[in-house]
């Protein structure tokens, strides 16, 4: 199952595999489901809430990446069930001044999970000086927390060296078995 919404209340139930509420879309190929939001942009007090459910095996994937606002004030749901579930979307974009609260939460026996985020979009001369950010990221094996990580960023804390110390976070996760795992962050 797939659901997304953003401060829309209309449903769409197609092949009675996706379901989708507001703007967001979803393409199911084989193994593989592409998120694809139109807007790629979220804002204000935007919520974004993905489900994504497989009896099997499955892989995720999304068209760009998502920029969160200036000022805003976002809060993103992300959930996926199945036996082995590889989830590869694009990074978060976080403009100057954004705030988010970000829960990730994943039930499996076996995948890869890849989040990343960026501050700010330096190539752009759009530095980030400060927001506040918080994506709490948990994985469960077997029905068991397996992997509890936490990135956080408060005003300006990001440049703390012992922190972050960069304008970007890449973390990887890979579950080979109940206990077999690996944690990358760069």
């Amino acid at each position: 199952m797939y659901q997304g919404f953003l401060l829309d209340d209309y449903k769409v139930r197609t092949n009675g595999i996706i379901e989708r509420e507001g703007p967001l879309n979803a393409f199911l190929v084989g193994e593989t489901i592409m998120i694809a939001n139109p807007s790629e942009a979220l804002a204000h007090n935007d919520y974004l809430e993905i489900q994504v459910e497989s009896e099997g095996n499955i892989i995720v994937e999304d068209q760009a990446f998502t920029k969160i606002s200036s000022k805003s004030n976002i809060k993103i749901k992300v959930e996926g069930r199945g036996k082995r579930i590889n989830w590869l979307l694009h990074p978060y974009l976080f403009y100057n001044d954004s705030s988010a609260e970000i829960t990730n939460k994943f039930f499996l026996n076996k995948g890869k999970i890849v989040e990343a985020y960026i501050l700010g979009r330096k190539m752009h001369k759009e530095k980030f000086s400060s927001g506040k950010i918080r994506s709490v990221t948990e994985i469960y094996v077997d029905g068991k927390l397996l992997i509890y990580d936490v990135f956080r960023v408060d005003g300006d804390s990001f440049k703390d060296k012992n922190l972050m110390g960069k304008e970007g976070l890449l973390a990887v996760y890979t579950i080979n078995k109940k206990d077999d795992f690996d944690v990358k962050r760069k």
